[in-house]
């Protein structure tokens, strides 16, 4: 075990994080050169979050493909879990697209103009089974990297990219659909590709699984067993992502709601994409933290590697390349730029704090502990509508409230992660040990 070592494990998962995270801005740069930018990025991002909110049930899968997948009992009852996630997150999602519920979560309970409304309506019914995809594929995900085949995540995230620009590009050019629905078939096609071609590489890995029987004196996994484990990481899931409903509720009520909620898709955008390396940690940390040794070289990685983020995003926002990015990449509308700088610059820590959160929600993870997990996420989005609200109420700016809301969130989510790993310190110990006999 080696920083070395460590350091290539977690490139290919970290490119794959990347790129899924520069899929937005791709679309954000066809949807302002196209009419109603303002609106229409407005719209895209209210759609984007809106889908991501629908599909939290199933975003963990990936962890508890990971982590449970071992055999061919688990495997067979993981998928039928897997499908039955897929399929209540679906009958949401045609709820929200095809019935006024939309209107009522949109309209009655965030306050969004009416006129972003509409533009996001096509989208949505366009989206309608982007969850289930997304579902099947962080399930085949998850049992990839179990097998140590990371490149698989990074080469499907790479055709992914490809597919959803190209199809932006192609649309945005050739048609006179609104840039929102632009986005929303780019994200559709493109994760269908994805799915299909991660399910495909996955295939060897599956059938090593269904040729391996429980090992006797194993007990078997139940839908019990897997809930117990899942539904703590799918809270998390819906817990970090009700964030940002809050912020868009909070932003809809400044005077210049519309500037703002299209000006905080393209901040939120630049923040993620700087704390792709930090989200791809957790997976690194759940695979090789195996024994003491191991772990001495991860805590001196995370450090290293949160650092050097969040170096590189003070690089970015406090020099003119975000102003060449905004410019010259995105094309988004001038009297944009300084609300979104200064929302990028106080998001200066995020990467740390991602990585941070990466590190010891794995930890968390590895002595079973995950109610923790979900505990900090509830009281981070608790300090991030109270600071978003609060600021908003006492004359901050849409922005800077959000991205201060935001950061503050972190933070304290942190320290309760730092705190409960703490306290469990002596159950990650007996996970050691009991790896180290069952080898």
């Amino acid at each position: 075990m080696s920083q070395h070592r460590v350091l290539v494990f977690w490139l290919p998962l970290a490119l794959a994080w990347w790129l899924m995270t520069i899929e937005s801005p791709v679309i954000q740069g066809v949807i302002s050169r196209k009419p109603d930018s303002e609106t229409q990025l407005a719209a895209f991002g209210l759609l984007f979050t809106l889908q991501i909110l629908i599909e939290t049930p199933i975003i963990m899968l990936l962890a508890t493909s990971n982590a449970l997948s071992r055999d061919r009992q688990s495997f067979r009852l993981l998928w039928r879990f897997m499908m039955g996630l897929n399929l209540l997150i679906t009958l949401v999602a045609l709820l929200m697209a095809f019935t006024p519920l939309l209107d009522l979560y949109l309209g009655s309970l965030l306050r969004i103009p009416a006129p972003i409304i509409e533009a996001t309506r096509p989208g949505m019914r366009i989206m309608t089974v982007w969850g289930a995809f997304i579902g099947f594929r962080r399930f085949h995900q998850g049992i990839i990297i179990r097998f140590g085949n990371t490149r698989h995540v990074g080469i499907g995230t790479v055709l992914r990219i490809g597919v959803s620009g190209g199809t932006a590009l192609a649309l945005g050019a050739v048609t006179n659909l609104a840039g929102a629905t632009v986005g929303g078939a780019a994200l559709m096609l493109a994760v269908v590709a994805e799915a299909l071609y991660i399910w495909r590489v996955a295939r060897p890995d599956v059938a090593r699984l269904l040729a391996t029987p429980l090992r006797t004196g194993q007990s078997a996994l139940t839908y019990g067993k897997a809930t117990q484990f899942h539904l703590p990481l799918a809270i998390t899931s819906l817990l970090t992502m009700l964030a940002h409903p809050a912020i868009e509720r909070g932003l809809a009520s400044t005077p210049d709601a519309e500037q703002n909620l299209a000006a905080w898709p393209v901040v939120f955008s630049i923040l993620l994409t700087m704390r792709a390396g930090g989200m791809a940690y957790q997976e690194v940390v759940l695979s090789l933290n195996e024994s003491q040794s191991h772990h001495h070289v991860l805590r001196h990685f995370t450090l290293r590697l949160g650092g050097s983020l969040s170096l590189f995003m003070l690089v970015f926002s406090f020099t003119p390349l975000i102003q060449l990015y905004l410019t010259a990449i995105l094309g988004v509308p001038a009297h944009l730029h300084t609300s979104i700088i200064i929302g990028a610059q106080i998001g200066l820590l995020l990467p740390l704090l991602t990585t941070l959160h990466s590190y010891f929600r794995a930890l968390l993870m590895l002595s079973h502990r995950t109610s923790a997990i979900y505990q900090a996420i509830a009281l981070g989005f608790a300090l991030t509508t109270l600071v978003v609200w609060g600021g908003i109420a006492l004359g901050l700016g849409g922005i800077v409230a959000a991205a201060l809301g935001l950061t503050l969130g972190h933070l304290i989510e942190l320290l309760y992660l730092y705190f409960a790993y703490r306290r469990e310190h002596g159950a990650l110990q007996l996970h050691w040990r009991s790896v180290v006999a069952a080898a």
